[in-house]
């Protein structure tokens, strides 16, 4: 689903707080991509969103200044897990340190997999941002 599908679906997306999980996690299978984490107050949920950087990598920055951004339905959105606060926190200890690594999403994805094996995706499924 894309990102106003995801915020559509349940209005307490909308007016809930977000904490941020960082914005630069990578796959190995989308090199051109990279994946914003946040952890969703009223839901519970992360998610990672797919952000499209058709120049590659460096054209990131220059959509951090809105210069040629990816349109609405290119931002594709994928639910890891829910949990609580302290939960997220626990699974995803020293991210910052992990999320510049190569194909750091499918670190995350891993970590809470054992948070909440029953609302995560399967790794080897083609449309998850964490399977590569």
């Amino acid at each position: 689903m894309n990102i106003r599908e995801f915020y559509d679906a349940d209005p307490r997306r909308r007016t809930s707080e977000e904490i941020s999980l960082g914005d630069g996690w990578t796959t190995e299978g989308d090199e051109h991509s990279t994946y914003r984490l946040s952890w969703v107050v009223d839901t519970r949920e992360v998610y990672a969103v797919r952000e499209p950087h058709p120049g590659g990598i460096l054209a990131r920055y220059l959509d951090q200044l809105r210069v040629d951004q990816a349109d609405v339905d290119e931002l594709l959105v994928e639910i890891l897990a829910r949990a609580d606060r302290y939960g997220i926190e626990a699974a995803l200890a020293g991210w910052p340190a992990v999320m510049p690594e190569k194909n750091s999403l499918r670190w995350a994805w891993q970590q809470l997999t054992a948070l909440d094996p029953a609302s995560t995706a399967d790794p080897t499924g083609p449309a998850s941002p964490a399977r590569s």
